[in-house]
């Protein structure tokens, strides 16, 4: 048979096919029975989105709240985490900024001594010792005044930071535990945390700062830039953002002891990220650590007797010279 060929599709002349009926009638094409069985069946579950999940953290006290309104919320973190952060401390930032730019020239003139925290050696200058409202600076130099003035205006507002804060502690606690309290002393550090961890052949870990760093009551932290800082809690570690804006007050063995294990001694690190603009070799902080020791003046004074390399040379200059003056009337 002879096949005929066609010249486009047009050309094809056929009906199209009609749609599938979607109704329920009698020409639908789909089956009632398979109809109900997926109403039945196909059923969408019920679901729920996770409840976001924020980790616990210490609590965030608004100072002007201090001692009473917030002494509840305190005394709950203290319990729990052994730490807690004071917001609003009322410390100016410009005070802050210039203690900062100072530290490093400080460091190179003023005596020093070299410590170990957890694995990580920097220095520490005991600056202002406080008791009972009376501050006493541990060591100055007249070369960097303006550091010294603006130190001294932190020292003051932290030593009142200090003093609301223990009276807040002393809430719902026993008398022995108030006089304990009462008694402790406070000595404020300006300390250096280099960004190269490797000690230098010339500094030493010193033993003088053993009895300030080992057993206290109380240790405030205020970092001159952001960190990350971590505490050893009893349920594990835990981290959080520090910076100039809030004040780290953590818990030391002494304070737990006096509650009874009430309150929670925890350590703790401050990790600072430098930046890659950064041309600073260090970051630094303002320490505040509040304890009662039979030794604590006996390290002070060991510190404030630790004699400088210029002051070495000019005892043997003196020493040089009353010899040979010695000599020169006897002989």
């Amino acid at each position: 048979m002879p096949m005929i060929r066609c010249k486009s599709v047009s050309e094809i002349l056929a009906p199209l096919p009609s749609p599938i009926p979607t109704g329920r009638g009698s020409r639908s094409a789909a089956n009632d029975v398979f109809i109900q069985f997926l109403e039945e069946k196909l059923q969408l579950p019920e679901l729920t989105l996770p409840e976001s999940h924020i980790p616990p953290s210490p609590a965030e006290i608004d100072l002007r709240f201090l001692p009473h309104a917030s002494a509840g919320m305190l005394l709950r973190s203290v319990k729990e985490f052994g730490a807690f952060r004071i917001r609003s401390h009322g410390i100016s930032g410009n005070e802050l900024e210039t203690i900062a730019e100072e530290s490093e020239g400080v460091f190179k003139d003023a005596k020093k001594v070299y410590v170990e925290r957890n694995g990580r050696c920097g220095g520490m200058i005991p600056c202002v010792r406080s008791s009972n409202g009376a501050m006493e600076f541990t060591a100055h130099n007249q070369k960097h005044r303006k550091f010294w003035v603006h130190m001294g205006n932190v020292a003051s507002r932290l030593d009142n930071i200090v003093e609301q804060v223990t009276l807040a502690l002393q809430q719902d606690t026993s008398q022995d535990f108030k006089e304990r309290i009462q008694e402790t002393e406070s000595v404020i550090c300006l300390c250096r945390y280099p960004h190269d961890n490797t000690p230098k052949r010339n500094e030493r870990v010193s033993g003088l700062t053993k009895g300030i760093l080992s057993e206290h009551a109380l240790r405030f932290y205020l970092p001159m830039e952001h960190c990350i800082f971590y505490v050893q809690t009893e349920r594990g570690p835990l981290s959080f953002d520090a910076g100039p804006e809030h004040i780290v007050v953590t818990v030391g063995k002494q304070l737990e002891d006096w509650s009874n294990n009430v309150f929670k001694y925890v350590p703790g690190e401050m990790i600072f990220m430098p930046s890659f603009q950064s041309s600073n070799d260090a970051s630094f902080s303002i320490e505040l650590t509040c304890l009662v020791s039979p030794n604590q003046n006996h390290i002070l004074n060991n510190y404030d007797k630790i004699i400088s390399l210029n002051d070495q040379i000019l005892i043997v200059l003196c020493l040089v010279f009353l010899y040979k003056f010695l000599y020169f009337i006897f002989s």
